[in-house]
């Protein structure tokens, strides 16, 4: 988790609050909303920051993430105490920084790895989610489909055309009687699919490149396995493989280059002192009737 706090962290100001309450005189109300507005306000700048935002002294996200914005949270500490925090695994590799990960050792190791009946070693088919144009389709980066594979894809039967003909997942993982082994000989369930039409091989430049072979799903499943209309949408699909004679191995692809740590919390903290110290401030002028 990351996190960070905000408090007064004042002794007077905890004894005149203690004081005025002997007094029946009230908690300073004003100073305590004071208080969560200013964790609110670090809140939604942290969110603007994962949405893409700028924060002066931190490198901007290349690939926007709504996750990431969902995770942010406050929660109330006390009257004058609050914290702002994130689980979210991308939270922590963005303040902490991540050395060099080659995922042809990792990624065809994992649960969900195969194993080539041919060669014998492992991969993993990668699915990648994709866009629809003319929407601001935040946690897709540069994965939006163009306006012309667009039409193509949405085009519906004819009289003169066969259409787009879409793609359906029969059955999810967790419910398929289909198993094969993974990398470690774990049997695992594995997804079956109606399959419909592909997007044809793009021109262009690399993204159009990437959209080649483009389904599109009518339904999807969820983290119980459950199939869902809501759940479909715009797919390609990459594999990695260990093989070391497989293109992507000998090129060296699939190795996402380290990453430096960058300070997002201790400069939100900095960035938000002013504003939080002003309205504090102006509160127990309030409360004090001053």
């Amino acid at each position: 988790m990351i996190k960070m706090k905000i408090a007064t962290n004042n002794p007077a100001l905890a004894e005149l609050q203690f004081r005025l309450a002997k007094l029946g005189q009230g908690s300073m109300p004003a100073t305590a909303s004071a208080m969560k507005a200013g964790a609110d306000y670090i809140q939604s700048r942290w969110r603007e920051f994962a949405l893409g935002g700028e924060l002066q002294g931190i490198e901007k996200l290349k690939n926007a993430s709504g996750g990431y914005a969902r995770s942010i949270r406050v929660d109330s500490l006390g009257a004058f105490s609050h914290e702002i925090y994130s689980e979210a695994e991308i939270a922590r590799r963005i303040e902490q920084g991540t050395p060099e990960l080659d995922m042809k050792q990792t990624h065809t190791k994992g649960p969900r790895s195969r194993r080539s009946e041919s060669t014998g070693y492992p991969y993993v088919i990668i699915p990648f989610r994709w866009g629809t144009p003319g929407k601001n389709r935040v946690g897709f980066g540069k994965n939006v489909i163009t306006a012309a594979a667009y039409k193509q894809m949405i085009k519906k039967k004819t009289k003169k055309s066969e259409g787009f003909k879409a793609s359906t997942v029969r059955e999810s993982p967790n419910t398929s009687t289909k198993q094969t082994p993974n990398a470690s000989g774990e049997m695992v369930g594995r997804a079956s699919y109606s399959w419909g039409n592909r997007l044809p091989t793009q021109s262009g430049d690399s993204m159009e490149k990437n959209m080649s072979g483009m389904v599109r799903f009518e339904n999807g499943y969820d983290g119980e396995g459950n199939i869902k209309k809501r759940y479909g949408g715009y797919f390609t699909f990459r594999i990695i493989s260990a093989n070391p004679k497989s293109p992507s191995f000998m090129r060296n692809a699939w190795v996402r280059p380290a990453q430096e740590a960058r300070p997002v919390t201790r400069v939100l903290e900095n960035a938000s002192r002013k504003f939080i110290d002003e309205t504090v401030d102006a509160a127990i002028m309030e409360d004090l009737g001053l």
